[in-house]
């Protein structure tokens, strides 16, 4: 998310809206996670107003990569409907909203049908678009523009009075009943009182300065007949001095002048400032060494060189740049920005094709340029990747194009086009890339689950221990998708506990499962590994992780396993509690042990050592966010009540009405990776209604990472 510029206000506030959040499970690398049969997800349209347009972002989706996208029929209010205002983009999904004006306001629901795997597939009502009636005449917001200090807004612990904006009517003709902010991919920093009081959330570290544009979504009636959009109701200015400038690459090379390379000349990459832009000026305050052959825009901040520098090859200049705005006129100083190498002869680039490449499904592939390529300093980049491709492919500083074993990319011929970029001069040239079947690729492994969740392979993969389900009687045998003239391999190995309970196996041929050894509180969390073609060049596996819980009986969450998108947060089902629930309550204690399934993060429990772990850098984080020390053995980082007034700071903590398992938004991540694993962590309950510190201990819920959830 980036702030917006007035003038552009509409076109970025909608694409906001459209957003996609993924919220299924899917492969990565090798290791697949499952959840359900194959499916896709829009996160669908809401909350637009009339002549409004925009783009409803991909699908995610479970299974191989999707393709061939049609819709199949629009209906409005249930009512077959025809018309222009909707488009489909057949390679990745996307839905494009057009030809709005005049169109009649109500719920549309798009069927789309898509094809995977060489099989076709068709979704009722996939995408739901609430299309709108502006609000009446008579309500306005008093004031329309707020200015606020980026500062003000960061530090949880500011008692500086945040503005507010009050939704006012002319009392006449007019009168609200319901206030929400309509939403968008920045509304969460945002919030609206049932009185119509408009104010901004403080402690967001995920808030950047920059002109944020509101719409509201107001009930004027006793029913959603009365629901319109205030479109455009507010601009809320997040203003503060330049607070880091980034240039992307950091460093350059210019090539020396001589009788070989001739004139030569260098120009950077546009830089990202964080702060305000109103006003905005750069200048170089420094090079080292010296020299004035460097300069710089003050309007875009790109710095160049211009032909007859006179630079010798072997020399390094390191440049600092002032950044200054209306808002401190002085200007920050970024010291040594961005560096720029002085290199003799550069060889241009020449000869820059690939072979075309036939690969086999889930098989890692790699293509590198043909023989006679030639270029120094050469940077690559892809200039088309079709979407199927996206983040499938990589292309490393030498050129090459490759995937993992294990890759999901689809069955199918794609054009991928790649440039080749020097000092000198520039190169683009496309491969055809064609992916066979590999008779060994399967999409899931699942154990279904013994509570009585349905579908269940939406609750796939979890078994509680209780006297009507003991332990000896629980060896759940998984269903595939694989080819059943292929041979699957199954192994199990334990992750929490760290060693395998005694007793607890899996039969390799069948995948059958046999738990035993999790007693007491204890929670079980084990990785199956599901082998075919082992061995083999096409040898394709999936990991999928199986859970078990020893009831406490008195606490219990169906489901006991949360799967959660670290980046958007939520909320857990109500938990079912024995006895009287006026006096219950119940948070996080002690023990919180995180475990990777895949990606870099490192397991363990938060505390200092070397490595450090996942868990010790997010306690590091809510300590910076409160000024304070670091506490690795405290509960307060994933709990309510330690965070009572302000519950926007924690991971977690239980929501001590309901007892729901609230996981909070964009905590769970470290250096910019999201968590990708399980976390179980012990909790405590008490009957006389104080703070349950000191009480019964459990585990009655583990938490479930995946940021296609």
């Amino acid at each position: 998310m980036k702030p917006i510029n007035t003038q552009f206000k509409l076109k970025r506030y909608l694409s906001w809206i459209f957003a996609l959040l993924l919220i299924t499970a899917g492969c990565k690398k090798e290791e697949v996670i499952d959840s359900t049969t194959f499916t896709i997800h829009y996160t669908g349209m809401t909350d637009i107003g009339p002549s409004m347009t925009g783009v409803i972002a991909s699908p995610s989706y479970i299974g191989a990569q999707p393709n061939s996208f049609e819709i199949v029929s629009i209906t409005l209010d249930g009512t077959a409907y025809s018309g222009n205002s909707f488009e489909i983009n057949k390679d990745n999904g996307s839905v494009s909203i057009k030809e709005t004006a005049g169109i009649p306001v109500g719920l549309y629901k798009l069927t789309i049908s898509c094809q995977s795997n060489g099989k076709r597939y068709e979704f009722k009502d996939a995408i739901a678009i609430n299309m709108m009636k502006p609000v009446p005449d008579g309500i306005s917001v008093a004031p329309n523009k707020l200015t606020v200090n980026y500062a003000d807004i960061i530090d949880p612990q500011s008692t500086v009075e945040l503005p507010t904006a009050q939704v006012t009517t002319d009392k006449n003709h007019v009168s609200i009943k319901k206030y929400e902010i309509a939403k968008s991919d920045f509304s969460k920093y945002f919030t609206i009182s049932s009185t119509g009081v408009i104010s901004i959330l403080r402690g967001d570290a995920n808030l950047l300065p920059g002109k944020y544009v509101l719409s509201l979504k107001l009930t004027t009636g006793a029913s959603g007949q009365d629901e319109g959009i205030f479109q455009d109701a507010i601009e809320i200015n997040v203003i503060s001095k330049p607070l880091g400038l980034t240039y992307t690459p950091s460093s350059g090379k210019i090539e020396e002048e001589s009788a070989l390379s001739g004139k030569t000349t260098f120009t950077s990459a546009v830089p990202a400032l964080k702060g305000s832009l109103d006003g905005l000026v750069y200048a170089i305050k420094s090079v080292s060494p010296a020299t004035n052959k460097i300069t710089i825009n003050a309007q875009t901040g790109v710095i160049s060189v211009a032909e007859n520098h006179g630079l010798t090859a072997g020399q390094q200049y390191k440049v600092t740049v002032n950044a200054k705005n209306v808002y401190d006129q002085v200007g920050v100083d970024f010291n040594d920005v961005f560096v720029l190498d002085v290199v003799g002869f550069i060889q241009a680039i020449e000869s820059f094709t690939y072979p075309n490449k036939n690969a086999i499904q889930a098989v890692a592939f790699a293509v590198t340029p043909n023989a006679g390529f030639k270029g120094d300093e050469v940077r690559f980049e892809f200039v088309e990747l079709p979407p199927a491709l996206q983040g499938k492919v990589t292309l490393d500083a030498q050129g090459k194009v490759s995937a993992v074993k294990g890759n999901t990319i689809a069955l199918g011929t794609y054009t991928i086009k790649v440039k080749a970029t020097n000092p000198k001069n520039e190169s683009t040239t496309s491969f055809t890339l064609t992916v066979g079947a590999n008779p060994n690729y399967f999409s899931y492994v699942r154990y279904g689950n013994n509570l009585g969740l349905t579908p269940a392979a939406n609750y796939a993969n979890q078994y509680r221990i209780n006297a009507s389900n003991p332990i000896a009687g629980i060896k759940p045998t998984p269903t595939t998708d694989a080819n059943p003239s292929v041979t699957l391999t199954y192994e199990i190995k334990p992750v929490h506990p760290v060693t395998l309970p005694t007793g607890t196996s899996i039969d390799p041929g069948t995948g059958q499962i046999t738990f035993a050894g999790i007693t007491g509180i204890q929670s079980g969390v084990f990785m199956v590994t599901a082998t075919a073609g082992k061995g083999t060049p096409e040898e394709y596996a999936i990991q999928t992780p199986v859970f078990i819980q020893n009831s406490n009986a008195f606490v219990e969450y169906s489901p006991f396993v949360f799967q959660v998108n670290p980046n958007s947060g939520g909320r857990s089902t109500t938990p079912q509690v024995t006895g009287d629930k006026s006096k219950f309550t119940l948070d996080y204690r002690r023990t919180f042990n995180y475990y990777n399934f895949f990606g870099t993060q490192i397991s363990g429990i938060p505390a200092i050592g070397n490595p450090t772990t996942f868990m010790t850098s997010l306690y590091d984080k809510y300590a910076e966010s409160k000024n304070a020390s670091p506490n690795y053995g405290a509960r307060a980082p994933l709990a309510y009540w330690d965070n009572k007034t302000t519950l926007t700071l924690p991971l977690a903590y239980v929501d001590p009405i309901t007892f729901e398992l609230v996981v909070n938004p964009n905590k769970w991540t470290h250096n910019g990776e999201a968590a990708n694993g399980a976390m179980v962590g012990q909790m405590t309950y008490k009957t006389d209604g104080t703070d349950p510190g000191t009480g019964t201990a459990i585990l009655p819920i583990i938490l479930w990472f995946d940021t296609k959830f």
